[in-house]
């Protein structure tokens, strides 16, 4: 997840780039070549490669203070790319650091990734960033001593088309005519469900594919982020399997849809890092059902507006319904069927799958592609009923049929173990219900907050109000360029601000049903407490101090003559807005005298 914010350096001289070896980068055209037989094997299509890398901040980049903070560059050059992403080990960022990755042309940045994307087992990784030429840049306060708080490990070179955040698809980047994306028609019957389907980057060894899973709920109602997705997907073209490690690694992406029926707009990322596998058919590879359930490592934000998706285990043959995925990493689509499925099976094992062919819509003939693989097909009383293998529908073969891995079959026909079921995850409280209804997560703590004010003078305190709602349990405010400048009290006091500048604020609240976090860039800005100085036909007086202050504001010009006197009361945190539109240029004597303080300070007026 990014915290948001601006790279501090963005503006910045530009830097040399790490160049990698060309024995190191991919020949596309190879790759292409290989993937049609591994596709045909029955692998999922490869979008990018995984380059080894060791990028530190002490043997690679530079190191420089701006705006007021130490700040590490690292250009890196993957000639051919059509993105980078980036692999992370030994990521432990430390209280007030910050990563941002942006494009060389500064039109994609993602970040900030803070001390809130740690993990306990030091992995992590991002978005793809578009371009061959990408910058990461590190910054810590200048009092900070770390040199650098991780290694990337990894670069994935992303060799076929995909879009990104603000474009629209090109020529060279398009799923097939005949899909329907979600905001379609198609999809108004089915708003809740859309919401639970995520793309996902999987990472397989040295491969990474696009797949699509599902959230989905469990008969506890605790709104665990468990996900479902094709065990095919974990599986690489040389046998094995993602490893934990590079489960950890996945990219899963939320709200990935466009805001246009006919046309596709893409949406800004909303994105998690990492996951646990927690079950599989994969002993039974091509013979199972094909399931795939990881935990994610983070609860789903609600701003996110998460649907836990509900289920039916009775393998009953639903007389229509819809797929909704996400072909080769487009924005979300939607397929629908209405004539009814067919009990069948993928390999040897009868009764493992429905087949399913698809219907001609309003808006075209959805069907399915790869990066559809581990999509969820709903019933007509809109519950997940399997995750999808694969087929032979597309938009070349409107009827060829698809096989969906049967919920009624991976509920425990894969074998004994709980690590190849899914009813130990899914009623983990023993119900024995045949289908769950979806829901969203109603109970999940929704962090917001409010300050006295947003202007303060320099030197003065404020307070912050937590307005959150869902009963939190546990506060863990931010307050960028504030004394103190962590928290954990549902009431922090008085926070005091010692320097001019503007700086962000951010609340995280947890209670039993998850966390939330909000982040409000430049939410505060200190100023001097008389300003702009020099003034030209207005300025501002702090006065305020306590909540009905009493002041007076008297203004002399360089003899000593009085040219402004007022008698206010003021709100903490206020300021007095003084006209100089006729006043002649030169030095004046600010003085204020309110019941709880006292100041003076020179302005100047400046005339055109």
């Amino acid at each position: 997840m990014s915290f948001g914010g601006k790279p501090e350096a963005i503006d910045i001289k530009q830097i040399k780039p790490v160049q990698i070896p060309d024995s190191l980068l991919p020949d596309r055209d190879f790759l292409l070549k290989q993937d049609e037989e591994r596709v045909k094997a029955g692998n999922p299509e490869r979008m990018g490669i995984v380059i080894p890398a060791d990028f530190t901040t002490e043997n690679s980049g530079e190191w420089f203070v701006a705006n007021g903070r130490r700040i590490w560059r690292l250009r890196i050059n993957l000639p051919g790319a059509v993105g980078v992403g980036l692999y992370f080990k030994n990521f432990k960022l430390l209280n007030d650091s910050r990563i941002f990755v942006y494009s060389s042309d500064k039109q994609h940045a993602i970040g900030a990734f803070t001390e809130r994307n740690n993990h306990s087992s030091g992995l992590f990784a991002t978005e793809v960033v578009k371009g061959d030429n990408i910058f990461i840049e590190y910054s810590v306060p200048v009092s900070s001593t770390s040199s650098g708080d991780f290694v990337i490990s990894g670069l994935l070179f992303v060799y076929r088309p995909m879009p990104f955040p603000g474009q629209k698809a090109t020529s060279e980047f398009k799923t097939g005519p005949c899909q329907v994306n979600t905001i379609c028609s198609e999809g108004d019957n089915w708003r809740d469900e859309i919401k639970s389907v995520v793309k996902i980057l999987i990472k397989s060894g040295s491969a990474s594919y696009w797949c699509t899973g599902s959230l989905i709920n469990n008969t506890a109602s605790d709104f665990a982020p468990y996900l479902l997705t094709a065990d095919h997907c974990a599986r690489n073209g040389s046998g094995t399997y993602a490893s934990p490690e590079d489960v950890m690694q996945w990219i899963f992406y939320f709200r990935y849809e466009s805001s246009e029926c006919e046309s596709v707009v893409i949406p800004p990322s909303k994105t998690l890092t990492g996951a646990v596998k927690v079950a599989s058919s994969s002993p039974l590879l091509n013979n199972g059902s094909d399931f795939y359930l990881v935990l994610l490592k983070d609860d789903v934000p609600p701003s996110f507006e998460p649907y836990y998706a509900g289920w039916d285990k009775s393998g009953a043959l639903s007389n229509s319904g819809v797929g909704i995925h996400h072909p080769s990493g487009d924005v979300k689509k939607i397929s629908t069927f209405t004539t009814p499925l067919v009990n069948d099976q993928w390999g040897s094992n009868p009764g493992t799958h429905f087949r399913v062919v698809w219907s001609a819509t309003t808006h075209g003939h959805g069907t399915t592609e790869g990066g559809s693989s581990g999509s969820p097909i709903f019933n007509e009383a809109g519950r997940i009923i399997g995750q999808l293998t694969g087929g032979e529908s597309g938009c070349y073969s409107l009827t060829g049929p698809d096989f969906y891995g049967k919920i009624a079959y991976s509920w425990n026909s894969n074998g004994s173990a709980d690590s190849v079921k899914l009813q130990p995850w899914l009623d983990p409280i023993g119900l024995g219900v045949n289908a769950l209804n979806g829901a969203f997560n109603d109970k999940q703590a929704i962090a917001r907050f409010k300050a006295d004010t947003t202007i303060v003078a320099v030197g003065q305190s404020l307070s912050f109000t937590d307005l959150s709602s869902g009963n939190p349990v546990s506060w863990s405010w931010h307050f960028e360029g504030g004394e103190p400048e962590f928290s954990s009290a549902a009431d922090p006091g008085k926070i005091n601000y010692n320097r001019i500048g503007r700086y962000n604020v951010s609340l995280r609240v947890s209670n039993e049903f998850g966390n939330d976090s909000i982040s409000r860039e430049d939410y505060i800005y200190v100023v001097p407490r008389v300003f702009p100085n020099p003034a030209t036909v207005e300025f501002y007086v702090m006065t305020g101090n306590n909540n009905e202050e009493n002041c007076k504001i008297e203004v002399y010009d360089a003899t000593g003559r009085l040219v402004y006197s007022k008698n206010l009361k003021q709100t903490a945190g206020g300021f007095a807005k003084i006209d100089c539109t006729h006043w002649k240029s030169g030095f004046y004597g600010v003085d204020v005298k309110c019941s709880s303080f006292g100041y003076s300070a020179k302005l100047f007026v400046a005339k055109p």
